[in-house]
């Protein structure tokens, strides 16, 4: 196959992996945002409010609720996300990165969290942050499909096929969603080829 035909063949695949983990695979501020809904303390109900504002007319104002919740309460994982994740917006690279390195402290052994600042981290295009994030997901949860699908992509784009193989079957075994399991299987197929590419290639 000719490289530009490879290259274009990679992009396609990652495209299609981020179309299906946005549709698939829940993010964590959803899951933050409903709980902090069943809980109905002020500083739960100021978070909420403070997102609204950021995502809304008036950032500054929600960032101001943010860094006051950070304020309050250093351990306020869920604001030490959504600041980082808004200075990944704002292109505010290094104060995102130590709001995830608190996120990742407070919270080394929770798989969404992990996820979440391993998807941050794929945003950054930082694959091998993103890969540690993963792994550690994959180690507190065995079974959560948010880790194991993005472990399983980046180890793709870390060249680690066989790892990525394992990730995508351990997936399927904790899935019966059609669409995953449909482009979970592709993704296999593919990586089977490479592997044989590979094997043919040492003899």
């Amino acid at each position: 196959m000719p490289k530009s035909s490879l290259q274009l063949g990679i992009v396609a695949v990652i495209c299609i992996a981020l179309v299906i983990g946005y549709y698939v695979l829940p993010k964590l501020p959803a899951k933050v945002l409903a709980k902090t809904q069943q809980v109905a303390n002020p500083d739960s109900l100021k978070l909420m409010q403070a997102v609204e504002l950021v995502q809304g007319a008036n950032p500054m104002d929600g960032i101001k609720l943010l860094r006051e919740l950070v304020a309050k309460d250093s351990n306020n994982v869920d604001a030490h996300l959504y600041l980082g994740m808004f200075s990944v917006k704002s292109n505010q690279i290094d104060k995102a990165i130590n709001r995830f390195d608190k996120v990742l402290a407070l919270r080394p052994n929770d798989a969404r969290y992990q996820v979440e600042v391993g998807y941050q981290y794929l945003q950054l295009d930082s694959v091998v942050r993103a890969y540690e994030c993963f792994e550690r997901g994959v180690m507190a949860d065995s079974t959560d499909n948010n880790s194991l699908f993005f472990l399983g992509q980046t180890s793709e784009r870390l060249q680690l096929p066989a790892r990525a193989k394992q990730c995508y079957e351990q997936l399927l075994r904790h899935t019966d969603d059609s669409l995953v399991v449909s482009n979970v299987q592709q993704y296999i197929i593919e990586i089977n080829k490479k592997l044989n590419t590979i094997d043919n290639a040492l003899r």
